[in-house]
């Protein structure tokens, strides 16, 4: 991977930011079938990594830090996001899906399921992580002749 400076980082953050909120979307829909997919992460990670190098126009080390760092903020949302759905549907309408979200680990925790919110969080950065530098192994982007 070739990093250079004169990146704009404002603009790539902006970029990475709306690249994981499409990868999260993409999630979600498949979170909504109860069904955790390597696709979704490596939307978020190809996500978050494409829209900084597009709007900040060239990718610098900073630039990579920004996007890994947004990278892992959009996995432990879309988790908490795909779980809070999961509850707002098993409450059947008796709590909204604010408060079932703004109190998901609780409402987790009064459920004994506390620890399957922390197995598919690990899990899930496994697979963006490694799904999407595998995907951007294999596009050419990162050189493995080092």
């Amino acid at each position: 991977m070739y990093f250079d400076n004169d990146d704009n980082k404002i603009a790539g953050a902006a970029g990475a930011l709306i690249g994981t909120a499409l990868g999260m979307g993409l999630w979600c829909l498949i979170g909504l079938l109860g069904r955790i997919a390597v696709i979704g992460g490596v939307a978020i990670c190809l996500g978050a990594l494409g829209g900084y190098y597009l709007l900040g126009k060239g990718m610098s080390k900073t630039g990579l830090i920004i996007t890994l760092v947004m990278i892992v903020l959009a996995v432990y949302f879309a988790t908490r996001l795909n779980y809070s759905i999961t509850l707002y549907r098993e409450l059947d309408g008796e709590w909204s899906f604010g408060e079932c979200y703004s109190s998901v680990l609780r409402l987790l925790d009064a459920f004994g399921k506390k620890s399957a919110f922390y197995k598919d969080l690990a899990f899930g950065y496994l697979i963006t992580l490694g799904g999407g530098f595998y995907s951007l192994m294999r596009l050419g982007v990162i050189d493995t002749d080092m």
